[in-house]
């Protein structure tokens, strides 16, 4: 499957993207229901013991990354927009060991039928400083393997 990743250091943000072989109403429903979450949220060696998903506009989301150490990551944000199966639209805040949220992002998650596959384009801007910038990049690049293996797998009506 085709996979292109930018990092553009200027102006702080990541541009990811994937072919998957599922259609896309599939794949945005891996990004917008927790049982799907659940399964590929986070990078490669970790898992999403916690997910929680409020899905409208201003709702809010919040998730939990467990790190093969056992180390927990905290994110959450709010939907800004909302228009299935094409396009999502979230903040995001890494929280920090009192809860509280620290520097805002921007993601969004745009899907074009490609004939039944599922062209996936990520973008997340506003990242506080380049080594954020490159942790998350390649956390991202993880998560999005995850996503397009678990769509397959799905896609095909395997249990993944």
């Amino acid at each position: 499957m085709p996979s292109e990743m930018s990092v553009a250091a200027g102006n702080r943000e990541i541009v990811l993207t994937r072919e998957i072989d599922a259609p896309r109403e599939l794949v945005f429903s891996l990004w917008t229901e927790p049982e799907h979450l659940l399964k590929w949220w986070g990078p490669h060696d970790c898992s999403a013991p916690s997910v929680s998903v409020d899905l409208q506009e201003g709702g809010a989301w919040r998730n939990c990354i467990l790190a093969p150490d056992g180390k927990e990551y905290w994110s959450h944000g709010r939907y800004i927009e909302i228009e299935p199966p094409r396009r999502l639209v979230f903040t995001f805040a890494w929280e920090n060991e009192a809860g509280e949220p620290e520097h805002e992002m921007l993601a969004t998650v745009e899907l074009e039928d490609k004939n039944g596959r599922t062209l996936l384009t990520f973008r997340k801007r506003e990242l506080p400083d380049d080594k954020e910038l490159k942790l998350q990049a390649g956390g991202w690049a993880e998560a999005l393997d995850k996503v397009a293996a678990y769509a397959a797998a799905a896609a095909k009506g395997r249990n993944a």
